[in-house]
């Protein structure tokens, strides 16, 4: 017996399973919420199972759901950008801009760099918007951006994300020049962090010390702002080694403590499942996942790069929120 489905049917059921949700699937494709709910009812009446199941105020995939949407994303997808190659205009592709997300140390270290050769040559507009990684996450499933660098993927629906290891970063804990080494856990000097949490400082904790990090003294949602008030004597703190290189160079910071192995954190240069095959969306893609310049110290790219003590963990643990 053959099976069908009609197109509209499974991207209603694929536009649900990428937003968690009905109405916000809705929204997506321009429906009735009633409508994509007639959509994946008649299609769990077709395979014969149930795709989604309440969970908590929502509804959450089941395992069949991932299955099929593993199964027909991609497919889905492709057809969607074969029509889109077709649209008046979509030959001159240079004139819709792509848009790229990523926290905004990243963003400014280590992506801007690569995209001024682009930029420079007038065939792209890129448009940046800063975040932090779910959110980034997110809007990528909501195609309200193109691209996401994102150092957190531990929760996120990644069978819907297309993922390539970008490039390591080095945590390195810093302080003053002239103040004395790192004591561990028992030292009762302040830190500075990113948040209450410090997940940086967690990680590296834990792999030093085997537990959690003091409270900070002092929290500054963006960690060049941290390294300037630890270079300012507001207290020590875990950062990125590229954020720290400068005033390592300069003598403004010293590093306090050395671990036995290298802690730190896998980044990734993402984008839904499938468009990445946009040719606007490509070509930044293949640029971001090229060679890191030599002036991005701390920040190793996946190009040719020695294997490093934290890789082998990059894909189970990420340490930035």
């Amino acid at each position: 017996m053959t099976h069908r489905a009609d197109l509209g049917t499974l991207r209603s059921f694929l536009a649900v399973y990428r937003s968690g949700g009905v109405a916000k699937a809705a929204d997506t494709l321009g429906l009735s919420q009633p409508a994509v709910s007639r959509h994946v009812k008649a299609l769990e009446r077709l395979v014969g199972r149930a795709l989604f199941e309440r969970s908590g105020r929502g509804i959450a995939p089941t395992e069949d759901a991932h299955q099929l949407a593993n199964r027909i994303a991609g497919h889905l997808d492709a057809l969607d950008g074969a029509l889109d190659a077709m649209a008046p205009g979509a030959a001159d592709d240079s004139a819709t801009p792509v848009l790229l997300g990523a926290p905004a140390d990243l963003l400014e270290a280590h992506v801007l760099p690569r995209l001024a050769p682009l930029l420079a040559t007038g065939a792209r507009r890129i448009h940046c918007r800063i975040g932090l990684s779910p959110e980034l996450t997110e809007a990528l499933l909501q195609d309200e951006l193109d691209l996401a660098v994102v150092t957190k993927i531990e929760g996120a629906p990644t069978r819907s994300l297309y993922l390539r290891h970008l490039c390591d970063e080095e945590f390195v804990l810093i302080g003053r020049p002239g103040e004395p080494p790192y004591g561990g856990p028992r030292d009762a000097r302040p830190f500075v962090g990113y948040s209450r949490a410090m997940p940086m400082a967690r990680r590296y904790f834990r792999s030093c010390w085997d537990t959690l990090p003091p409270e900070p003294a002092l929290t500054i949602a963006d960690m060049r702002a941290a390294v300037a008030a630890i270079r300012a004597g507001a207290g020590l703190g875990v950062v990125p080694r590229y954020l720290a290189q400068t005033g390592l160079d300069a003598g403004d910071l010293a590093i306090l403590h050395t671990p036995e192995r290298a802690v730190g954190n896998a980044i990734y240069l993402a984008a839904r499942r499938g468009r990445e095959r946009l040719p606007r969306v490509q070509a930044v893609f293949e640029l971001l996942c090229q060679a890191v310049p030599a002036q991005t110290a701390g920040v190793r790219s996946d190009q040719g790069a020695a294997s490093s003590s934290w890789a082998a963990s990059r894909n189970r643990v990420s340490s930035r929120p």
